[in-house]
């Protein structure tokens, strides 16, 4: 392989550079006078790249290089990389994983115990002599210090690994909570910082995390936490890192890495409650040396035809079909990791599947476009169903179960946010707060005081669907003192709620009915004209489930003859459609679908999205599988 051309963008590690020069004809860019001419001479003879977390190859550099077959990079870290760029064109990724995880997990509780102990200062006090003159001050304890990890992947679970040995609580932050770890999670980094005292930063950079230490974060972990930062100096909003050392609002930090490296902030060169590394994470003579070797070894590998030892992207090159427009977050991640096709951009749909069913292996909906039978038999290839909801009533499941297409959805992270917006639906209708919102905003107030609306602590709440939603409901429910009662299939053996046989018993028995039910052929117009006839005037209906759930013609007379009290509705028969005789009804509360619709929630819906698409395309089993 001397022949094959590849580029060192910048001076790494002495053995790597001799292995390289021995296997390949290899260019040192950092020696080079004439970058342009350089180019001129040999772009087309350069087949591989190797960078690192300072230097990787961008566009501009990928299209310089027509030859590109890979690009390895001497790190963890891959944001200095184009991948869209090389996905585009086909181009190979390989980074140095795990060789480098003690190292860097090392060196994070070296960090801690040279914050905490002022290992630092203490060596320079010994050095100047002061030592002579008196005994230097106490410090602070590391033992049993309570320890966040922002990523617990390998270097967080490392890390926690080695804390733990110092009787360390762990807790930590993640795009999705870890079902097989017995530590903390919270799902939010300002949650994490407020309920530890050493925060630990081990993610991958990405723009999700750039930054993801800010103001907000660095105030919640205050004027006696430690902030560790082995990660990515852009990590950290670094003016906001040292406006609050500087100001005493932080306890310390142990850093890295920082956001313009070598540069390093100089305020930070006169603060003893600081430990400034000039990013050593992986730097031992025994770690860069497997750094090295994997990257020769994935460059010799794709040279010779074999099985990359650590590629970045598995999955670059599977067709992932999305409907239609749902989440930037979960449009970024497909893109990142799949060959992704947005069909709602689509021109000409039938030369589209003409071109691309082949290569289609998944499909990616919501509870407004799913898969059904048309499409199933337009995709020869697909594999997998991987639904952005929980409702699935869009998806063909009897195709799906004949042709062996795997089926999920995302059950459990939205309940909570669902449940809340029950709670919160009853409490506008019954207590008018959006009218009330707009009485003020109107001006009326001063012409007069709002006229007395409904109470809702001690109201009778009756359930239709005692499953995740429905039980959520009723723990908070429960806290306004509401009786609750509930119908579903069956009786649930393990509840203290009383059991109606009938939704027109439930009905009648309520003040409050709640729709949380699934929908299926057996729920389409669960509530009709007798159900609401049976809640009446007084009473209110909450929808939450799906609009098909409710005979929309019956609810809207209902509620404009005032044969129903009252409804607060999420879901519609015909979205985005709402029928306009709601509109000037002030006993109504109408919300734009939007159960789930936090940005927390959003993510982790995402997030078990494509991690169930990686599970199936990786043959490990299913996260949330309901086909």
């Amino acid at each position: 392989m001397e022949s094959i051309g590849v580029l060192m963008l910048c001076p790494m590690n002495p053995y790597l550079e001799q292995e390289l020069q021995r296997r390949f004809n290899l260019f040192r860019l950092w020696t080079v006078p004439q970058k342009s001419q350089f180019f001129k001479d040999h772009s087309a003879s350069i087949r591989a790249v190797v960078g690192n977390s300072a230097a990787g190859a961008d566009a501009e550099l990928i299209n310089t290089l027509p030859g590109l077959e890979i690009v390895s990079s001497f790190s963890v870290g891959v944001d200095k990389i184009d991948l869209d760029k090389c996905k585009e064109k086909g181009i190979r990724v390989t980074y140095t994983p795990d060789v480098l995880t003690e190292d860097v997990a090392d060196l994070a509780i070296g960090l801690s115990l040279a914050v905490l102990r002022r290992l630092c200062e203490c060596d320079r006090y010994v050095r100047s002599g002061k030592w002579k003159k008196g005994d230097f001050r106490l410090t602070t304890k590391f033992t049993g210090k309570t320890v966040g990890i922002i990523g617990l992947g390998r270097i967080g679970m490392a890390v926690a690994k080695r804390a733990e040995a110092f009787n360390c609580p762990i807790c930590y932050y993640s795009r999705r909570e870890k079902p097989d770890t017995k530590y903390t999670y919270y799902p939010s980094v300002v949650e994490l910082a407020g309920n530890c005292q050493i925060l630990v930063v081990a993610c991958p950079l990405t723009e999700e995390t750039r930054h993801i230490i800010n103001r907000e974060v660095i105030d919640a972990l205050g004027p006696k936490g430690v902030l560790i930062n082995i990660g990515r100096g852009p990590h950290v909003d670094e003016p906001e890192l040292v406006s609050a050392l500087v100001e005493g609002r932080l306890g310390g930090a142990g850093l890295d890495v920082y956001e313009n490296e070598p540069q390093v902030p100089e305020e930070l060169f006169g603060l003893e409650n600081v430990v400034l590394l000039p990013h050593v994470g992986s730097g031992t003579m025994e770690t860069r040396k497997a750094m090295a070797d994997l990257v020769i070894g994935n460059l010799e590998a794709h040279f010779l035809n074999k099985p990359l030892l650590t590629p970045l992207t598995l999955m670059e090159s599977i067709g992932v079909l999305m409907l239609c427009p749902m989440n930037p977050y979960l449009e970024q991640e497909l893109q990142r990791r799949f060959n992704l096709f947005r069909l709602w951009t689509v021109p000409q749909k039938s030369q589209f599947f003409k071109d691309h069913s082949a290569s289609i292996r998944a499909v990616v909906g919501n509870s407004a476009a799913g898969a059904d039978a048309e499409l199933i038999n337009t995709l020869p290839g697909l594999e997998i169903v991987s639904s952005f909801s929980v409702g699935v009533d869009k998806i063909d499941l009897d195709k799906c179960k004949e042709k062996g297409i795997r089926v999920t959805n995302t059950p459990d992270v939205l309940t909570e946010d669902v449940a809340d917006l029950v709670i919160g639906l009853i409490l506008a209708v019954l207590r008018r707060l959006c009218e009330c919102d707009r009485y003020v905003r109107s001006g009326k107030w001063k012409k007069g005081g709002f006229r007395l609306t409904t109470k809702f602590t001690g109201k009778t709440v009756g359930i239709i669907g005692l499953g995740r939603i429905g039980m959520a409901v009723a723990k908070r429910a429960e806290a306004f003192n509401c009786p609750i009662c509930y119908y579903s299939r069956r009786e649930k053996p393990d509840t203290k709620y009383t059991y109606y046989p009938s939704v027109v018993e439930l009905a009648g028995n309520c003040q409050i009915l709640v729709v949380a039910c699934p929908l299926t052929e057996e729920t389409r117009h669960i509530i009709n004209r007798e159900v609401i006839d049976a809640l009446g005037p007084k009473g209110v209906l909450i929808n939450i489930g799906r609009g098909p759930h409710v005979d929309e013609p019956e609810l809207v007379s209902a509620l404009v003859e005032g044969r129903l009290g009252g409804a607060g509705l999420d879901v519609y028969e015909n979205e985005p459609q709402v029928p306009e005789e709601l509109f000037g009804l002030e006993n109504v509360v109408l919300l734009p679908h939007v159960g789930s619709g936090t940005m927390e929630t959003r993510k982790a819906m995402a997030d078990l999205v494509i991690g169930n698409l990686e599970a199936h395309f990786l043959n490990k089993p299913l996260l949330t599988p309901l086909v």
